[in-house]
């Protein structure tokens, strides 16, 4: 009897150096919004890298920057889903990425990148967001204050991912 394998994709973690954020920042006059794009890149790997692009969008305008940043993949981690999935793309604002780049955590440290995880909430795909710094022992994650709520990307307006 032949068993039949479920179709899945990998969603990698992704790295978000604070340097690019901050020259998209500065290529993107008037941005509101972060907005990540799905890219399957062309490559000869198995794994079939699924990654994300980012670009700035300006709601004064209503357009999108010609700039944009690739996210790398971190770590090679990666969270293997089978369906149904909804892989749409995901915003997050200027606020917010200011906050993760721009807030010192307790010991007055700023984070070098990011790394967006990603995870599913009722078929909707999402990432959460994490601040590294590099330091001579090894990069180490930077944790806000106790209290602050976690920033999420939020996928597909109108989509809001409310309830985790």
């Amino acid at each position: 009897m032949l068993t039949k394998e479920k179709q899945t994709q990998k969603f990698y973690w992704l790295k978000y150096e604070t340097s690019a954020i901050q020259t998209m920042i500065q290529h993107s006059p008037g941005i509101d919004q972060f907005v990540f794009c799905y890219l399957f890149p062309e490559t000869d790997q198995p794994d079939k890298p699924l990654k994300l692009i980012a670009y700035g969008y300006m709601a004064s305008s209503n357009q999108y920057s010609s700039y944009f940043d690739h996210l790398e993949v971190y770590n090679y981690s990666a969270l293997s889903l089978s369906g149904p999935i909804m892989m749409s793309n995901n915003i997050i604002s200027l606020t917010n990425i200011l906050s993760l780049i721009n807030t010192p955590d307790e010991n007055g440290d700023k984070p070098d990148y990011l790394v967006f995880i990603p995870n599913v909430n009722r078929g909707n795909v999402f990432y959460s967001i994490k601040s590294f710094k590099r330091v001579d022992i090894g990069d180490v994650e930077l944790f806000r204050e106790i209290n602050a709520n976690p920033i999420f990307t939020n996928p597909s307006p109108p989509a809001t991912i409310s309830d985790f």
